[in-house]
């Protein structure tokens, strides 16, 4: 039974109760039956309005729970938009990634040609010189003498490679800039960045290693420290 009929019963209820206190209004005494029926409609009406009551809270519940799940899927609109919104800007940032023109076999044979090595150059480029024998300093006690080296041919692209190394922070790979400050450096690209500023400004391996004995106190022995002494040799000789 629904609410609305609920409330007709309850009229009729509060009526038949109106009519039977009217119907003792210019009464002297009241019987007995008077009161079991006021009593009885009474209760009657009572229990209709728990009823109606308990119903109007049932539907209240219903509706804050449908409240709850509108607020919910508002709120993950709300978040899917936001979503897709920062995704297009994402994309909106990125540049399209332009195609290489390759060039043609017959470009590729010119460029051969013109950079091609004459034989008078190429004997001229590979003749072989002496080079001085490299040595630590006797100065530091950590440091130790190195071997004469062999006398050997320089390519054309070691003397290439060597103006490379005229200026020594172009002596480093990627890798061992990583490894250098992590190993030699604690971490610090600053201090390692100083150090190899000051390496450069020195004219010979000597003062080199004196550089590294002194200023920096490593030990020679480390493999890390022998990697860095090979690319300062190297840039020597």
């Amino acid at each position: 039974m629904g609410d609305k009929e609920k409330m007709d019963y309850l009229l009729v209820d509060i009526r038949e109760l109106e009519k039977l206190v009217a119907s003792m209004r210019d009464a002297e005494i009241y019987p007995v039956s008077f009161f079991s029926q006021a009593y009885t409609t009474t209760q009657k009406i009572v229990d209709n309005l728990q009823s109606i009551e308990a119903d109007q809270l049932a539907l209240f519940k219903e509706q804050m729970e449908k409240h709850r799940a509108l607020i919910k899927k508002a709120e993950r609109l709300e978040a899917e938009a936001a979503l897709v919104t920062q995704m297009q800007e994402q994309e909106s940032t990125y540049e399209p990634v332009q195609e290489m023109e390759l060039p043609s076999v017959e470009e590729l044979n010119e460029e051969k040609e013109s950079v091609a090595t004459p034989a008078a150059a190429t004997v001229v480029a590979e003749k072989t010189v002496s080079e001085p024998a490299a040595s630590l300093s006797s100065a530091s006690s950590h440091t130790t003498t190195l071997e004469q080296s062999l006398p050997h041919s320089i390519s054309l692209n070691e003397v290439i490679q060597k103006k490379f190394l005229a200026d020594f922070r172009k002596a480093f790979s990627l890798n061992d800039r990583f490894r250098f400050r992590r190993e030699l450096f604690g971490g610090d690209e600053g201090r390692m960045n100083e150090a190899i500023s000051d390496l450069n400004e020195l004219q010979s391996f000597e003062e080199s290693i004196t550089y590294l004995d002194k200023k920096l106190k490593w030990n020679v022995e480390d493999e890390a420290v022998a990697d860095f002494i090979k690319l300062l040799e190297k840039r020597f000789s």
